[in-house]
């Protein structure tokens, strides 16, 4: 993941976020937090080039809730088919027998998202993680074939992720996401998406997020640096303080555009599940696929 990539022409693996667990639709009433409208949206990004989608679960409240991820990839599934590659996330303070339920579930996940440290979740509020859950979670979706999308927020996070390169904990390259703006992460700035980008371990496949009004400079700036953006109503409501987004599908498509612009092909399903996904594991011993 460097310059060099962006001056080869390499293929840009393009992601969206369309519901996370920090926002509302008292903020804005357009946010999808049902299945079948998280899919549709889904479906309309897909059709812009999207091919990796993060999925936050919420029930019928529109809170946050793990256990209900299936019922969310089930949509996905069932209107995009298998033209898009699903991922897993849960909010910092979910219970981690939760999220392994949920990863048990159908249909099983491509990606999941694995957070590291502490992570500060309101005012006065921090969920603690730690190095032995991480690598519970890691461990556990290695087994499930399920690939680790390690969560990167500042340099603390970096410090963790060289700690699980140098044991050999995540598979090899590793999958990351660089997320800035997150509350207790690194600021939304060219400066800290530089630093960061600078420590993620060479060949790793790199997705940036950014939060607010810091998502579309940013992610476009990575996308010049090589990494790959992920955009969505996750991470952002609004276009500026007066316009706020209506569809995941209007951030895909500035991406996307940006994409064309560049002469930077988006890349298909079949090209982001070959850079992203695990190979089948093979029987000890054999050399038939288990």
């Amino acid at each position: 993941m460097t310059y060099r990539e962006y001056m080869r022409g390499d293929e840009v693996t393009l992601g969206v976020a369309p519901t996370g667990y920090r926002y509302s639709t008292d903020v804005n009433d357009a946010l999808p937090v049902e299945p079948e409208s998280v899919a549709t949206q889904v479906y309309e990004s897909m059709a812009l080039g999207a091919t990796v989608t993060v999925l936050h679960g919420r029930d019928a409240d529109g809170n946050p809730d793990p256990t209900r991820l299936p019922a969310f990839g089930r949509a996905v599934r069932e209107l995009c088919g298998d033209d898009v590659l699903l991922e897993y996330a849960a909010e910092p303070d979910a219970p981690l027998g939760d999220f392994l339920d949920a990863l048990d579930g159908e249909p099983a996940p491509d990606l999941a998202t694995v957070r590291l440290g502490p992570t500060q979740t309101g005012y006065r509020r921090v969920s603690e993680t730690s190095r032995r859950d991480t690598e519970q979670l890691v461990d556990a979706l290695t087994d499930r074939g399920i690939t680790p999308n390690v969560l990167v927020t500042g340099g603390a996070d970096c410090h963790e992720l060289a700690r699980l390169r140098e044991q050999a904990v995540l598979p090899d390259p590793p999958v990351v996401t660089v997320l800035l703006g997150a509350p207790s992460g690194a600021v939304g700035t060219p400066l800290s998406l530089l630093s960061v980008l600078d420590a993620v371990p060479d060949g790793a496949h790199v997705f940036v997020r950014a939060t607010g009004p810091n998502q579309y400079p940013l992610t476009t700036l990575a996308f010049f640096m090589g990494a790959h953006p992920m955009v969505g109503m996750a991470d952002n409501l609004f276009f500026d303080p007066d316009t706020p987004v209506e569809r995941n599908a209007q951030l895909v498509r500035t991406v996307a555009q940006l994409a064309q612009r560049s002469l930077r092909s988006l890349a298909d399903i079949g090209a982001a599940s070959r850079r992203l996904t695990l190979p089948p594991a093979v029987a000890e011993g054999n050399d038939v696929e288990a």
